[in-house]
């Protein structure tokens, strides 16, 4: 029965645990926004009000027209502008531009306003009592007769409740003028797609790769009115916006938008590997602590390069069928000599670069491209199937070093290679009993070649031995010539001799 309670109240605890954590408050992820607001809604002539111009969730170029002016980049912060109302009637302040979340990682176009009304001060009225004044002639009179006083006021004195009769009309208040269109706008460069109408306010602009700056004309279409954003304008490759503002008389403002489109095509362009490749116009970045960002003529026209001037490195940053990459160039022989492409590999900053052919032949492996976490780079693999899970690399680290790294794939981990081969328990194994049938065989060869020359030299000695025969003297007798008693005591001894050797042998 116990347990069935215990049970029973830990059910309990679980279904109330459950409800509690189902209705807990979700936190709601905000988008990017941007927003104007202002410190008053109405204020007076000569007096001060704040626009705050606010970018949340988010980061981009906003550009601000209206009673303030001002194009700037927002990262999830706010900035104020004081104006001051100079005259009656509105001032407003508009916020626009391309904000990326950063929940969505996805660019917004935004826009917001505030507006604040100015008014004229209230000016005193003219009607006044001039009790005191009139009254100083007759101060005895009142004194001893105040009921006449109160019921018939004297000649000089004006009634407390009764109006002047010198009255001063209000002035009107002057309008302003609300024109903010313009009369014409164009341009130095190109041409305004649609054509200029005073009630469009959009406009297309497209130019060659070779224009890099803009001017841009307009004319109000009231005299009173202001512009800005007008004039010279840098221009960088790709897309760029200006921003024409037309402020009335009275405060309110038309923004004209121009979208400017610079081609980005490669003016420069360079050899590599037989394949004609360009500098590229984009805009790229490489890490500071290797590169810096300098300049460089190639054929009369200055591209954006970086050099470290320590390791005398130059990139360009090259492109070809719409792929871009960064490649080592050689400023003394004027040629690219290599690519290179940074990326972080498995807790390492490395740069592919290009193997030398020379480095691409190597004993017991193959040159081929090696696919390591999803990114493929040039390395060699093993001949030796046992060697599967492994290959070698030769990247550039972020010191700027050329070195080796091998890799292993059942472990996915990458280490530097220090010139030993990679090995397997199981290869190692295999080895070592190689090595000792090795060693073995090398052995018996020793002893058969050992027992060999033993067996040759004894037979080359009984050979010797068997080939020695003894020497025969013979007596010749030569008729006619007789032996001298010398000679033939000579001829005597060495028959002994052979004698005696011939009973040896």
């Amino acid at each position: 029965m116990r347990k069935k309670i215990t049970k029973f109240l830990a059910g309990i605890s679980v279904a109330i645990l459950a409800v509690t954590v189902l209705n807990l408050p979700k936190k709601h992820i905000a988008a990017a926004g941007l927003s104007v607001s202002c410190s008053s809604s109405t204020i007076y002539v000569g007096d001060t009000v704040t626009f705050t111009v606010s970018v949340s969730g988010g980061a981009g170029m906003v550009a601000v027209s209206g009673a303030a002016n001002d194009s700037d980049w927002f990262e999830n912060n706010s900035r104020s502008y004081t104006v001051k109302g100079t005259s009656a009637g509105s001032l407003s302040v508009y916020a626009s531009g391309t904000i990326a979340d950063f929940n969505t990682e996805k660019d917004q176009s935004l826009s917001s306003s505030c507006t604040v009304v100015v008014k004229e001060r209230s000016k005193p009225s003219n009607n006044s009592n001039n009790n005191s004044s009139s009254n100083s002639g007759n101060n005895d009179t009142s004194q001893n007769n105040n009921d006449d006083y109160n019921n018939a006021p004297s000649n000089n004195d004006t009634p407390k409740n009764e109006p002047s009769n010198k009255t001063e009309k209000p002035k009107e208040e002057e309008k302003k003028n609300k024109d903010s269109s313009l009369k014409s706008l164009s341009v130095s460069e190109g041409k305004l797609s649609p054509a200029f109408q005073a009630g469009t306010t959009s406009y297309k602009v497209d130019l060659p790769g070779s224009v890099d700056t803009l001017k841009v004309s307009a004319a109000a279409n009231n005299s009173k009115a202001s512009l800005s954003g007008i004039g010279k304008k840098k221009l960088k490759p790709g897309n760029n916006t200006i921003q024409v503002i037309c402020t009335a008389e009275n405060g309110t403002s038309t923004t004209y938008t121009i979208k400017v489109h610079v081609d980005e095509k490669p003016l420069v362009f360079v050899n590599y590997q037989g394949k004609k490749l360009g500098v590229s116009r984009s805009v790229a970045k490489l890490s500071k602590k290797l590169f810096e960002e300098t300049k460089l003529t190639i054929d009369g026209k200055v591209v954006p390069t970086w050099t470290n001037k320590s390791l005398h490195m130059t990139l360009l940053y090259l492109e070809n069928d719409d792929k871009k990459d960064f490649y080592f160039y050689d400023t003394d022989k004027k040629e690219v000599t290599s690519i290179y492409r940074p990326m972080g590999l498995l807790g390492e900053n490395i740069a592919i670069i290009d193997v030398p052919k020379a480095l691409q032949k190597r004993t017991g492996m193959v040159f081929t491209t090696v696919k390591v976490d999803g990114k493929e780079l040039p390395g060699w693999t093993y001949q030796d199937k046992a060697f599967a899970d492994y290959a070698l690399l030769y990247v550039m680290n972020d010191a700027g070093d050329k070195v080796y790294y091998q890799y292993e794939k059942t472990g996915n981990t990458l280490q530097r290679y220090a010139g030993g081969a990679a090995i397997t328990q199981n290869a190692y194994e295999k080895l070592l009993k190689a090595h000792e049938e090795e060693t073995k065989q090398l052995k018996l060869i020793v002893y058969g070649l050992c027992a060999l020359s033993a067996i040759l030299f004894l037979a080359i000695l009984i050979i010797c031995v068997k080939k020695r025969k003894p020497k025969h003297f013979n007596k010749i007798d030569v008729k006619g010539r007789p032996l001298s008693k010398s000679a033939e005591i000579e001829h005597e001894s060495l028959v002994k001799m052979q004698q005696e050797d011939g009973e040896n042998f």
